[in-house]
């Protein structure tokens, strides 16, 4: 009999690759035509963007020893692909300063210093004190073995697991320039500094210090592309444009699906990567689920959504003096005062510009460049849109961060060849993810690494993979969330 996973975005494309790399039987559902979820790409005109993807960490492409990166030599992918290193973590610009921050610990602390000298002291011992958070975790995972590394476990890592950046950060660096460049991709984690968890933020803000980011040549439908021809040559088998519309269960257990096109496929372990709301109200029924858990999942906030203007160039990034792969637009050094004001408006926060071709030239056709500009927002605004003005106001709200981008780099407007906008209601329509949430739950210190919902979920053989589950919501935790699914399920099936 097959473990079955539902839904091929990256948390359900890592369980399945990782039960078929084991030797399990696997069948993964997909209703969509594609695999990847976020991490695909669409075409528009002569041109192909990546929906979601910045950079990835945990791959140490100078080294070969980052986390994720072995994780992929095990399970064939790194064959498959070509990583890109990015020189830069990513350049930061204010009305008055302009700092591009390198990878590697000692070349980003440099330019940290030359800016802001008079906090020299602070920096360094904050930088300090995310390296040692990082360090402490591996200790962690892999065990600690005597007294001296569970203290350091304690005071490097349990210590912080109820603070949030601003708390430790604001503790070190007194300067607000200071504190605003170095919490600069507070975004990656979808809230500010003030609420968004300090372990996480230094775990991630870390790990693109350390090793710097990556990316992926012909966008980041590539791999969720060998993460399916892997499950294939191992004679695990993917179904597209099959979604799952019930859950089977009998006794407090799964027994198996009823797809869309009403076949019973039997399963005794079901590794869901739909967001546990879904899977529990809609695909499984409220009155089969413990009421505790729907309770638990009722009271829980859902994470921020996303805007993305995407823009195909018709002259080259260099010509329009675009040499940074990421560029975070910021109208003050305050990340704090606009972010209440998303749950009710959608005028568009201070927002990022990624460069695709900064990255790797041949991401377009050459002379021409790929730029998409993100930017962060809640779903509530946007029901309000009647239909009629909906692709108006999401123009209007590209046009906003457009306006702000060429005062940086004038110009760019008239050489646009074509725009694709998404908001939150895009986001809805094609993942079902509630609110248009990228990261699952906020990233909080109550809902961060394995405070989130574990993989099991509340009927035997039913296990969670993604963003709504440990370890959290972006490429590597997704990733993650659904090797440790699938382990838990390979445990199961073998301990017998």
């Amino acid at each position: 009999m097959h473990s079955i996973v539902i839904g091929a975005g990256m948390g359900g494309l890592s369980a399945a690759a990782t039960l078929a790399n084991n030797g399990q039987k696997v069948l993964l559902l997909e209703k969509h035509w594609r695999p990847g979820g976020y991490a695909g790409s669409f075409v528009r005109g002569r041109f192909e963007f990546d929906i979601a993807l910045h950079q990835i960490s945990g791959l140490d492409l100078l080294g070969k020893r980052g986390f994720l990166y072995r994780n992929f030599e095990n399970l064939g992918i790194t064959k498959r692909l070509d990583f890109v290193r990015l020189p830069n973590v990513y350049r930061s610009v204010f009305p008055d300063l302009d700092v591009t921050l390198p990878a590697g610990r000692e070349n980003a602390e440099g330019v940290l210093l030359d800016t802001f000298p008079q906090e020299s002291e602070g920096i360094t011992r904050f930088l300090d004190r995310v390296e040692a958070t990082g360090k402490a975790l591996v200790t962690l995972q892999r065990g600690a073995s005597s007294e001296e590394e569970k203290k350091n476990i304690k005071e490097n890592f349990f210590a912080y697991k109820d603070k949030t950046l601003a708390e430790v950060l604001n503790a070190d660096v007194k300067d607000p320039k200071a504190r605003a460049v170095i919490a600069q991709i507070f975004a990656y984690f979808g809230l500010p500094p003030s609420r968004v968890s300090y372990l996480i933020y230094a775990l991630g803000w870390g790990d693109y210090l350390r090793y710097g980011g990556a990316q992926i040549r012909g966008t980041s439908q590539m791999l969720a592309n060998a993460f399916v021809d892997v499950v294939q040559e191992m004679d695990g088998e993917v179904r597209f444009n099959c979604g799952v519309k019930k859950i089977l269960t009998e006794g407090g257990r799964v027994t198996g699906v009823v797809t869309e096109k009403d076949e019973k496929i039997e399963s005794d372990h079901i590794i869901s990567n739909v967001n546990p709301i879904t899977t529990c109200a809609q695909m499984i029924g409220v009155d089969k689920c413990p009421g505790s858990f729907f309770q638990t999942l009722q009271a829980k906030e859902i994470a921020i959504g996303s805007i993305c203007a995407y823009m195909g160039i018709d002259i080259s990034h260099e010509e329009l003096g675009i040499d940074d792969f990421e560029i975070f637009m910021n109208s003050s050094y305050d990340f704090e005062s606009f972010w209440d004001k998303l749950r009710t408006s959608i005028e568009p926060a201070d927002f990022g510009l990624a460069c695709y071709n900064a990255a790797y030239p041949e991401a377009s056709p050459p002379g021409t460049s790929i730029i998409v500009l993100t930017t962060t927002s809640y779903a509530e605004p946007w029901y309000k849109v009647s239909p009629p003005e909906y692709v108006e106001t999401k123009n209007k709200v590209a046009d906003i961060m457009l306006k702000r981008t060429e005062k940086v780099f004038p110009g760019i407007r008239e050489h646009i060849e074509v725009i694709e906008v998404s908001t939150p209601l895009t986001n809805i329509r094609y993942t079902g993810n509630p609110g248009g949430a990228i990261y699952g739950w906020p990233y909080s210190p109550k809902e961060t690494l394995m405070n989130r919902l574990p993989q099991e979920g509340p009927l035997k053989g039913l296990y969670f993979a993604g963003a709504w589950t440990q370890i959290g919501g972006g490429f590597q935790p997704c990733i993650m969330s659904g090797m440790m699914a699938a382990q838990k399920v390979i445990f199961e099936l073998t301990k017998k």
